[in-house]
C-alpha cells in the first residue's frame, strides 16, 4: 500500500513539474509591473503636453530613438531626427508656450508582447481657444512600446481618426 502512494506521489510531482516546465517556457511574454504601467501612462502625458505646450523637449522623450509616427492621412516619419526637423517646422519661428489646443487621452489598454508592450487609448483634440471649447478630432492611438536604458518609449504610434458618420 505504501509503494502505491509512493508512486502515486511521484506521478503527481512529475505531472505538476512538467506543466509547470512547459508553462514557463511556453511563454516568452513577461507581465508588465505596476510600474512600467505607470512609466507607459506618462509617455502619453508626455506626447500630449509636449504637443499642446509647444514643448518639442518634452514631446521628443516619449519616443524612442527610431521611433516612428504614421499619420491619419497615410504618411509617417521615422527616426529622431526626423522627428526634431517635423517639431521645428511645425514651431516656426521658435515659437513655444500655449498653443490653444488640448489633447485628451483615455481608455488606455496595455498590453505586454514578447517585444515590449502594446497600446490602444481614445484621444480627443479640443480647441480651447473658443468659448466653449470645440472638439478639432478624434480617434485613437495604436502603440507599440518598447523599453529601452532610458526606460518605455513610443516605437511606433498609429494616429487613427474617427470618420464622421452620415
Amino acid at each position: 500500500m505504501s509503494k502505491m502512494k509512493t508512486l502515486g506521489a511521484v506521478a503527481i510531482l512529475m505531472t505538476t513539474g512538467v506543466a509547470w516546465l512547459w508553462g514557463a517556457q511556453g511563454s516568452s511574454i513577461a507581465p508588465l509591473t505596476g510600474t512600467d504601467y505607470a512609466e507607459i501612462m506618462n509617455l502619453y502625458a508626455r506626447y500630449n503636453q509636449g504637443s499642446d505646450f509647444q514643448d518639442p523637449a518634452l514631446f521628443l522623450s516619449a519616443f524612442s530613438d527610431d521611433a516612428t509616427i504614421v499619420r491619419a492621412d497615410g504618411s509617417s516619419i521615422t527616426g529622431m531626427a526626423a522627428l526634431r526637423k517635423e517639431r521645428e517646422d511645425r514651431y516656426r519661428d521658435g515659437r513655444t508656450g500655449d498653443s490653444g489646443l488640448r489633447h485628451r487621452t483615455g481608455s488606455q489598454l496595455i498590453t505586454p508582447t514578447a517585444q515590449g508592450a502594446t497600446g490602444v487609448a481614445y484621444y480627443v483634440l479640443l480647441d480651447v481657444t473658443t468659448g466653449p471649447a470645440t472638439i478639432r478630432f478624434t480617434g485613437n492611438y495604436a502603440d507599440d512600446f518598447v523599453k529601452t536604458a532610458d526606460g518605455w518609449k513610443i516605437q511606433k504610434r498609429t494616429i487613427n481618426r474617427d470618420a464622421p458618420r452620415d
